[in-house]
This record gives C-alpha cells, sequence and structure tokens, in this order.
C-alpha cells in the first residue's frame, strides 16, 4: 500500500477498520484523495468504493471527480447520504452497527470443540443465511479460503458456524434453530476472536440494529461500540 495513504488511514484507525480489512484481503485498484478524506476502490463481490474521512465538501468534490465510476459504496455514514445522492437515487441500503474489540481486551478460549471449516461447506452455509438476497455461495467459499471461520458439529452434523466479510468484520454468525440457546453462538465468537488474535489482526463486527441478541453478545465479551455504517447501491 501506498505509504502515503498507509498513513492517512492510520490517522483514522477506527472509521479505517473495514478499509484496511477489505483492501488486506483484495487488490486496491485505484484511490483518490481531496483533503484528508479518501476515497479506495476494489472488487470482491461488487466493485466497491470505500469512503473514509470527514468533510463533506471533500466527499462532493470527490464524487465530482470519481464520478460515480462505481455506484456501490461502502464504509458509508448517515451524513454521507444527502452528498452521495445529490445526483443519484438508492436502490438498496444495508445500515449496521460496528463495534470493535480493544487491544488489551482478552477472550476466554471457547466452551465447546471447534474447527475451522472448508470452502466446499459454503453451499450449506449459504442455504442457511439469513443474508441469501445480498450474498452468494462463491463469496461464501472465497471468504471460507481467505480468513478465519469456525464451525461446529454434533451428530456429525454442521449446526452452528461464523466466517468474516470481505472487509475481514466477524459475521455469519449462525446457529441451527434447535440448537439455539446452548451459548454454540458464543462459543463460535470466541473462537474466532481467538484466532484473530492470533494473527495480530483487528477485531470488530457489524450487526443490524434490530440484532439485540447478538449486540449483547459482543457487549459481553468487551466489544464497544463505533459507528454506525452502510453498504449502499446507488441507480
Amino acid at each position: 500500500m501506498d505509504a502515503e495513504l498507509k498513513k492517512l488511514l492510520e490517522s483514522k484507525p477506527l472509521q479505517s477498520l473495514p478499509v484496511i480489512g477489505f483492501f488486506e484481503n483484495y487488490p486496491l485498484e485505484t484511490w483518490l484523495r481531496q483533503d484528508d478524506f479518501i476515497l479506495l476502490c476494489g472488487i470482491s463481490d461488487y466493485p466497491w468504493a470505500y469512503l473514509c474521512g470527514d468533510n463533506p465538501e471533500s466527499l462532493f468534490t470527490l464524487l465530482e471527480t470519481f464520478n460515480y465510476q462505481s455506484l456501490y459504496f461502502a464504509n458509508v455514514e448517515e451524513w454521507m447520504l444527502p452528498v452521495l445522492t445529490h445526483q443519484r437515487k438508492i436502490e438498496w441500503k444495508l445500515t449496521t452497527h460496528r463495534y470493535y474489540l480493544p487491544e488489551n481486551r482478552t477472550v476466554e478460549q471457547p466452551e465447546y470443540i471447534l474447527r475451522i471449516l472448508e470452502p466446499s461447506m459454503a453451499s450449506y452455509i449459504y442455504e442457511h443465511s439469513a443474508y441469501r438476497d445480498f450474498t452468494s455461495v462463491d463469496y461464501i467459499r472465497e471468504r471460507l479460503d481467505k480468513d478465519v471461520s469456525a464451525g461446529i458439529w454434533i451428530d456429525g452434523e454442521l449446526v452452528g458456524w461464523g466466517l468474516t466479510h470481505d472487509d475481514a468484520s466477524l459475521g455469519f454468525l449462525n446457529v441451527i434453530p434447535r440448537y439455539r440457546g446452548q451459548g454454540l453462538g458464543e462459543s463460535i465468537l470466541r473462537f474466532m476472536v481467538n484466532e484473530k488474535q492470533n494473527k495480530n489482526k483487528a477485531i470488530f463486527v457489524n450487526i443490524e440494529p434490530h440484532n439485540h441478541q447478538s449486540i449483547n453478545l459482543v457487549k459481553k465479551l468487551g466489544f464497544t461500540f463505533d459507528r454506525e455504517v452502510s453498504w449502499v447501491k446507488l441507480v
């Protein structure tokens, strides 16, 4: 990564968490700067334009230069939306709350025995995902191949799992309904946190605001609220 760009990102340690995570996983296609605001482009499931900065006028100028070469925007904060939609409309938006684990926070080992998931399990995970409209089998397979994951098997059946998103955030946490309420989700999250810490990687999650169960779980493990962010597709 360009030294100038790296310095800019490091000056915004929390806002840049998903930006750094994404571009550790995928090549940086291009980036633009206006003052201290940066726009970075890369391709995972879609050609994403990541935003990082805090000045509306700088963002407005950047978008004029960028000329909406991609209509998919990530790391979008609420104040950015009027600027993004000055000339465009929103086709869809996925909004989450970001929580991060402070570097000095440790998490105990999980109660259950877990194993890393194989990419061949992508189809099964997709079929049981609540986010089929926002993902694909290929995307899940890629994530299983690129980053940490965790699965719990009972009587030979995969009953719970977690993996990461393209920005390296922990996610896709799911437990088959008949096995919920037994602490499996917490064990999965503990395992993945420990795996990330072993790799000296930043640890954060994106959770939809109404998902109180997951929010309570990450708070229990010591995660701290950062900000609300969205993924936006424009037309």
